[in-house]
């Protein structure tokens, strides 16, 4: 009898096992199964608004997801994205477009992809991205003083203001905009 019931206690804990390993096992399909559609749902949001130039809300669907599954599918496309940002922003560079190339550095900086843990997978790094931003702001510094000596101040102004829109704390353009802004008021008063 004791035999009988250790048997049953032991043939009772295989099938235990057994179909505890086989929930497991579905368990692993459905949540892949979640994984990847939660990947490929981020990638179809994500890439709609990059294709609309919204790469700072690009990058937050990103951010997000992957802070709240860090699935691998979500790991790539984020980095996958990262990449994208940063040749997009290279080609306006390329093209003279500071003001464009100059906000898609500075998404990507403030977007923190470069201190997550797949960072030594990207192409670029923090020092990279601000030295971009620092060459976008110098650029749109010469156009706007190219502008203001041919004495078109309000289209140095606006050129420097772009220049603000993703580097605020340049001392320069703020102290060169608002030298340019006195000086347009006085002549407007003159006139």
């Amino acid at each position: 009898m004791y035999a009988s019931k250790t048997y049953q206690s032991a043939a009772l804990l295989i099938t235990f096992v057994v179909l505890l390993s086989s929930c497991s096992f579905l368990s692993r399909g459905v949540l892949g199964d979640r994984d990847a559609r939660i990947a490929s749902e981020t990638a179809k949001q994500a890439q709609e608004q990059f294709v609309l130039g919204r790469y700072k809300k690009s990058l937050e669907i990103y951010s997000a997801a992957y802070d709240k599954y860090h699935e691998a599918g979500l790991r790539r496309g984020y980095a996958k994205l990262g990449e994208q940002t940063k040749v997009a922003a290279d080609t306006w560079f390329q093209a003279g477009n500071f003001g464009e190339a100059g906000s898609a550095y500075r998404n990507l900086f403030e977007s923190g992809i470069t201190t997550r843990d797949f960072a030594q997978a990207l192409s670029f790094d923090d020092n990279e991205l601000m030295r971009k931003i620092k060459a976008c702001s110098e650029s749109l510094m010469e156009i706007g003083l190219m502008r203001y000596r041919e004495e078109k101040l309000e289209e140095a102004i606006a050129v420097w203001k772009k220049a603000l829109a993703f580097d605020a704390d340049n001392r320069n353009v703020r102290n060169a905009i608002d030298t340019a802004t006195v000086q347009l008021q006085q002549l407007k008063t003159l006139r």
